[in-house]
């Protein structure tokens, strides 16, 4: 990579000041999510939604922000965050981290979920078990923290990776429990991140991965869609699907299931033999990006087949874009920053990945240069080339 550095040290180190604030603030979010943060008695009825979400923050997360600030600013925190006490004072990264949480948390009506056509559709009822799976339901209760899809990539929040929001009436939904623990469920963020792979789903489509079935069944709705053939592992799951699920769907002729292992079906699939793949056989990034990256490297000799992964975006995000400003901030500035802990396995991925971005013929002169490397678009280009050598 050729990298002017005297052009672009200004740049790094404000694109570092947002990364510390990003990661401080959404570690803080996600945390909230998976403490099943619940916040009753709010005022659905108000007409503003900034002052519900403002009030919703202040009583959810008021302690938290005054621990963070305090904390951060006294350097009670590991590398990287308490380098944000570089940039801005006690009060002002309290302030900060309340309108970046106000402005990352959104209120829903139940309906954007409800209306859905697999919710109108697919009943679940009860509770069904096969093997070590059961179907049933879970619910959400009315100002209770989830997290939903993050999508886009924008520059004046480059580093955003965790978007929350509560819903404003009750919301059941159905879930897949394996081993006692919820494994998948037709949830906001699953419905938010197939949105674009389902838009692309023409003719002949594979899936890899059954689950619940809802990107089966939403391709299977489109009358662009000839069939929708599904690649699943686990014999319990495709015994409830057909069992339970699949009578419910109005164009169940289409669906065809194959049992079998994802990466080696892949590897004996001839290009063309279907219009348009979509790869989602793992539950969430951490076990998925190893997954993901080996699918991506043996979709990689496709030509005639189209090919989308669930929340690439997401481990664009979560591992790389970060990895990029590790990257940065060492040729530019000289400072080896330690990365956020993102487990062995990832850190080693990401150690190969930034060897990689240094033998690429990239140019970096100027502050568009930069976020012309950050943007999703780009990212998704040189990780799928990186799983293509890897």
């Amino acid at each position: 990579m050729n990298i002017q550095k005297s052009a672009l040290a200004g740049a790094v180190e404000d694109l570092w000041k947002k990364y510390l604030l990003s990661v401080t603030a959404q570690d803080m979010l996600l945390g909230e999510v998976a403490d099943h943060l619940y916040v009753e008695d709010l005022d659905f009825s108000t007409s503003s939604d900034r002052d519900l979400i403002s009030s919703y923050v202040s009583i959810g997360f008021g302690d938290d922000i005054g621990e963070a600030a305090w904390a951060v600013s006294h350097g009670e925190v590991p590398a990287p965050y308490a380098e944000l006490s570089r940039f801005m004072g006690e009060e002002e990264i309290g302030d900060r981290l309340f309108d970046y949480l106000v402005s990352h948390i959104r209120r829903h009506p139940a309906g954007d979920i409800l209306d859905n056509p697999y919710y109108r559709q697919v009943r679940v009822e009860g509770k069904t078990r096969e093997g070590h799976i059961t179907l049933t339901t879970n619910d959400y209760l009315p100002g209770e923290l989830i997290q939903t899809y993050h999508e886009g990539f924008r520059k004046e929040d480059p580093f955003a990776y965790g978007e929350g929001a509560f819903f404003d009436s009750p919301v059941v939904f159905p879930v897949l429990i394996e081993n006692g623990s919820v494994w998948m469920s037709v949830v906001l963020s699953e419905i938010e991140s197939m949105k674009e792979p389902l838009e692309r789903a023409a003719g002949k489509v594979i899936t890899y991965g059954l689950g619940l079935g809802y990107y089966t069944f939403m391709a299977s709705e489109k009358e662009d869609v000839e069939s929708v053939t599904v690649v699943e592992l686990n014999p319990h799951m495709i015994s409830l699907f057909k069992k339970k699920l699949l009578p419910h769907f109005p164009h169940k002729e289409k669906v065809h299931i194959i049992e079998g292992d994802a990466l080696v079906y892949i590897k004996k699939q001839e290009d063309g033999a279907f219009d348009y793949g979509f790869s989602d056989f793992w539950a969430g990034t951490e076990v998925g990006l190893p997954l993901y990256l080996a699918f991506a490297g043996a979709c990689s000799s496709f030509r005639h087949t189209a090919h989308d992964y669930w929340i690439e975006n997401v481990f664009i995000d979560a591992f790389f874009r970060p990895a990029v400003m590790v990257y940065l901030m060492e040729k530019v500035l000289g400072r080896k920053e330690a990365p956020l802990d993102q487990g062995k396995k990832a850190a080693r991925i990401l150690r190969k990945f930034i060897s990689f971005l240094d033998r690429e013929p990239i140019s970096l002169k100027g502050e568009e240069d930069l976020y012309h490397l950050l943007d999703t678009e780009t990212l998704v280009t040189l990780v799928r080339k990186f799983a293509a050598q890897s």
